[in-house]
C-alpha cells in the first residue's frame, strides 16, 4: 500500500518545546507513537546529529514510519507500546538517557481509513479496533457481545462521555440475543437508532463517542498513557523535555495531572501553564488538528550545573 500524505499536528510547537532541552549533544530523542513518522522527520531535520528511538505498538504503523524516514541516520525502531520502554531497552542500544520525548496519544488517520479493523464508519469492516492485532486481547466485538449492560454503560460513559450510554447498552443487549455484532456498521447503525435524530451531533457521526470508548477499552489507552508518561519521564536526562499531544478531554486530563504530580516531586517543571492549541490556520489546513492539545514537562537541571 502506498504511503498517503501525512501532516503532523502542531509541528512547529512540538519542535519548539523539544528545543528547550538543555542536555549536551549528541542528543537522544524518542518518538513514542511513531504513526506515519511525521514528527520524527521534523526532529531529525531540526537536530541533524541526534539519535532517534522510533516506537509504535502497531507493527504496520512502525513500517510506515520507517518508510517515511532516512534510515541511514541513527534511528532505532521498536515494535513496542511506549509504556514498555525501560532502562533495559536504552542500555541495549547504548543510550545513556533521553533528552527529548514525544508522545502523540492520537490514533493515526491510517487506522480510520485503511487498517480494516473497524475504526471507521465509511465502509464495512470487522469490529476489531485492536492497535496490536497480533496480541490475543479482546476485540471490540468480543466486548459488545459478552459484556453486561452495566459494563457497557460504564465503558460508553467513562471513555466516551456518551449521555445515551444506558439506552445504547440496553439496545445492544436486545439485538445480540438474536444476532451477534460482527462489523463496525452493525454497531454504528444501532447507535444511530438509539439517539433521537434531532440530537445527533452536527459535525460528527452519532456513534463517534461509542467507537472512541470501545477503542480506549480494547487498547487500554488511558492506562498506558499514564504509565508511559511516568516511566518515560524517569528516563529523561537532567534538562530533558517530554511533550505530549492529546485529542480528547480524558487524555488531556491524564497528561495534565500526571505532569502536576511529577512536578510535585521537585524533579520537574511544567513548561506549559495551559495547553498549546493549533492556530486557526492549522485547523483550516489540517482538520485532524482541531482538538489537539500539547503540554510539555522538563526535568530540572541539578543546582550545581546551573550557571
Amino acid at each position: 500500500m502506498s504511503l498517503s500524505p501525512h501532516i503532523p499536528v502542531l509541528p512547529e510547537e512540538v519542535i519548539q518545546l523539544l528545543s528547550q532541552t538543555e542536555s549536551s549533544s549528541p542528543k537522544w530523542f524518542l518518538d513514542g507513537t511513531a504513526g506515519e513518522g511525521g514528527h520524527s522527520r521534523l526532529i531529525l531535520e531540526r537536530f541533524p546529529d541526534c539519535h532517534l528511538i522510533l516506537v509504535d505498538r502497531d507493527a504496520v504503523m512502525l513500517e510506515r514510519a520507517k518508510a517515511n524516514l532516512p534510515l541511514e541516520r541513527q534511528v532505532f525502531p521498536y515494535n513496542l507500546n511506549f509504556s514498555d520502554i525501560d532502562r533495559e531497552v536504552l542500555d541495549a542500544i547504548g543510550c545513556p538517557g533521553l533528552d527529548g520525548i514525544l508522545v502523540d496519544l492520537g490514533v493515526s488517520l491510517f487506522h480510520f481509513l485503511h487498517s480494516g479493523r473497524g475504526f471507521t464508519f465509511k465502509q464495512e469492516e470487522p469490529l476489531d479496533m485492536r492497535l496490536e492485532p497480533r496480541l490475543g486481547v479482546k476485540t471490540a466485538a468480543d466486548i459488545v457481545n459478552t459484556s453486561s449492560v452495566l459494563d457497557l454503560k460504564k465503558i460508553f460513559w467513562d471513555y466516551g462521555e456518551e449521555r445515551w450510554a444506558l439506552k445504547i447498552a440496553n439496545n445492544i443487549i436486545e439485538v445480540r440475543r438474536k444476532k451477534k455484532f460482527e462489523t463496525n456498521l452493525d454497531l454504528a447503525e444501532l447507535v444511530k437508532g438509539s439517539i433521537p435524530r434531532k440530537l445527533w451531533p452536527k459535525e460528527a457521526h452519532p456513534a463517534t463517542k461509542v467507537f472512541q470508548a470501545l477503542r480506549i477499552e480494547v487498547n487500554a489507552e488511558l492506562e498506558h498513557a499514564e504509565k508511559g508518561i511516568r516511566s518515560l519521564s524517569s528516563l529523561l536526562n537532567p534538562g530533558g523535555v517530554i511533550a505530549c499531544i492529546s485529542f480528547h478531554s480524558l487524555e488531556d486530563r491524564i497528561v495534565k495531572w500526571t505532569f502536576r504530580d511529577l512536578k510535585d516531586q521537585d524533579d520537574f517543571s511544567i513548561l506549559t501553564k495551559k495547553p498549546i492549541l493549533p492556530t486557526d490556520e492549522e485547523i483550516r489546513s489540517n482538520r485532524a488538528s482541531r482538538s489537539a492539545k500539547l503540554r510539555g514537562l522538563k526535568r530540572i537541571l541539578p543546582i550545581e550545573s546551573i550557571g
